[in-house]
């Protein structure tokens, strides 16, 4: 699931939060980690480089993004298995068979998170780890428009539904440290993970690429009370703020690791 427009494409910058994921959950040299919304596998990846004798597991619901999956883990040697899965729904995956289960950015999507927590935790072994990772959208920070027209095009971006999601929740991050409580998982640590750039480069022209395309669909759809002409005056500001170096751009995801 998290080949999704809310993201965009991956670069080398993308990959330190699916590094420090793989670093997180810790498995044995040897061990199974399964990824839940394993998207086009950045994830997956990371895992790859840090366990080379890793047991690979990826289910996302989108066949799309579970085909590129495959083909970025096309070469490894070791164990891989990339499945479309639907994750609203426990997996087909037996009990206690993982060291690691990993997920991000899902939660938002589903409308009952604390059930894919619930399924971490039955498919870890004891002991085992789970790591959840979440951007929190409704705290991205950006300079360049006026406040009321950056609010409105932020707020809206965060609590846009888009076709393909059952579910919306762009503060889930926030939440993650209340729900892993709340679940079967023990809370072993809870911290922020940040992005931040002060030119309109790399993550930072993506995600405002990625607000602009996604609401410009929204107001085509009627899903939205922005409208076009301020998307466009939006974007234009941070164009100029980028230009005479007043551009800034932050992004915080919640990444919390529990243990069975």
């Amino acid at each position: 699931m998290r080949g999704k427009p809310r993201e965009a494409g991956v670069s080398a910058a993308d990959e330190l939060i699916h590094d420090h994921i793989a670093e997180t959950a810790a498995i044995p040299a040897d061990g199974r980690v399964i990824d839940l919304g394993c998207g086009r596998g950045p994830t997956l990846a990371a895992f790859a480089r840090r366990y080379l004798g890793a047991r690979l597991t990826g289910l996302d619901r989108s066949a799309v993004s579970v085909e590129a999956a495959r083909n970025l883990l096309a070469g490894r040697a070791g164990g891989v298995e990339i499945e479309v899965v639907d994750l609203g729904k426990p997996t087909p995956l037996p009990d206690r068979c993982a060291d690691a289960v990993v997920s991000y950015n899902l939660l938002e999507c589903l409308p009952e998170p604390a059930a894919l927590l619930a399924e971490a935790w039955r498919l870890l072994k004891p002991g085992g780890r789970a790591v959840i990772a979440h951007v929190d959208f409704d705290s991205i920070v950006i300079a360049g428009a006026d406040r009321e027209l950056d609010r409105r095009i932020c707020h809206a971006f965060t609590d846009d539904q888009q076709p393909w999601m059952d579910h919306a929740d762009g503060r889930i991050g926030r939440k993650l440290p209340g729900l892993v409580n709340s679940s079967p998982l023990t809370l072993e640590r809870a911290h922020p993970w940040g992005t931040s750039s002060t030119e309109l480069t790399g993550p930072a022209a993506r995600r405002v690429e990625n607000i602009r395309h996604v609401l410009t669909g929204a107001v085509r759809n009627g899903r939205t009370s922005v409208e076009v002409d301020e998307i466009e005056a939006w974007y234009a500001k941070i164009e100029e703020a980028a230009e005479c170096g007043h551009f800034f751009f932050a992004e915080t995801a919640l990444v919390v690791s529990a243990l069975c």
